[in-house]
């Protein structure tokens, strides 16, 4: 899928997925599992957890703390999978568009092994911002930060994603 110019877009598509916002929400999930794991996230995680932190079906279904391991409430929420991977294939191209532009603000960067780090400059929601912003803002960035916990617990790169049924 090839993005269009901004003008072509439909005002709710530039509203939900554009860059700053998109790439905001990558930075605060990077600054969340590295807060909790002590390491850098593997550069298709952000990819997989906006995938879920953005869908409202998926997100309304997270547990209410990351407690509730990954692969055990996979297990009793099935349907969660469920257009999952067209979701993922859909959402790529802006999570891209958002990762370039944030890296180019230097927001972003990558280490040298590769994983998705926080830059010199910040990207992050502000209680202000969060507070002026709507609840499915509000929703979005907790439901992020709470799966970038929670995959931060989960193990290696790897499993998380055959846990969603994504090959690598």
């Amino acid at each position: 899928m090839r993005l269009v110019t901004w003008k072509e877009r439909a005002p709710e598509e530039a509203a939900n997925f554009n860059p700053a916002y998109c790439g905001a929400l990558i930075f605060e999930f990077v600054k969340e599992y590295e807060k909790s794991k002590d390491a850098w996230p593997a550069f298709p995680l952000p990819f997989l957890a906006l995938t879920i932190s953005l869908h409202p079906g998926t997100r309304d279904q997270l547990p209410k703390s990351t407690i509730t391991g990954l692969y055990s409430w996979l297990e009793d929420n099935p349907d969660a999978k469920v257009g999952f991977a067209i979701r993922a294939q859909n959402l790529r191209p802006y999570l891209q568009e958002a990762m370039r532009f944030s890296i180019a603000r230097e927001a972003l960067r990558f280490d040298d092994g590769g994983h998705l780090a926080i830059g010199g400059k910040k990207a992050s929601f502000t209680p202000s911002v969060l507070q002026s912003s709507t609840t499915e803002v509000r929703d979005t960035v907790t439901a992020t930060k709470k799966v970038a916990r929670w995959f931060a617990a989960a193990g290696a790169t790897s499993t998380i994603l055959a846990a969603w049924g994504i090959r690598v």
